[in-house]
């Protein structure tokens, strides 16, 4: 009995493991998402530029980052400073990377900005990826597109 309880813990503990790394890259995938939104949301209320963007761009990457400015146009340089940057940081066990459009890290930065009054972006299409930091290959594909920073995660 109790080789036969061994055994079939055995098989499960393999599945179980996958499963919860698989959840948690599809949970990051998802609060980046929100952040998109919400960015997009903050930047109508406020009346001013809101950016969007990963704090380092490594393939160790676990935080991203919203900064609020006064203005309605976004700064290109360091000034002015924003009013508020509020730093976000990944469920535990993931990592959030951009990729280029062959599927590999970028390490080239990118902000996405959203500009009053109706909070439209860039426009330029970003990829991200949010994956699982024991194994890489589990992961979940993160596109923004279209000016009002729509949201493609598969």
């Amino acid at each position: 009995m109790l080789a036969v309880l061994s055994t079939l813990l055995a098989l499960g503990i393999g599945s179980y493991l996958r499963w919860r790394a698989t959840s948690t890259a599809l949970q990051g995938a998802q609060e980046f998402s929100q952040a998109v939104l919400n960015t997009r949301t903050g930047a109508k209320r406020a009346n001013a530029c809101w950016q969007l963007s990963l704090v380092a761009y490594t393939a160790t990457n676990t935080q991203y980052q919203i900064k609020e400015y006064g203005t309605a146009t976004c700064p290109t340089g360091a000034t002015p400073a924003p009013l508020r940057t509020r730093v976000y940081t990944m469920p535990a066990g993931t990592q959030l990377v951009r990729v280029s459009s062959t599927g590999t890290v970028s390490t080239t930065t990118s902000t996405i900005n959203f500009t009053p009054p109706y909070g439209t972006s860039d426009a330029s299409p970003d990829s991200y990826q949010s994956r699982w930091t024991a194994d890489t290959t589990i992961k979940r594909d993160i596109r923004v597109t279209g000016v009002f920073g729509k949201v493609i995660i598969k």
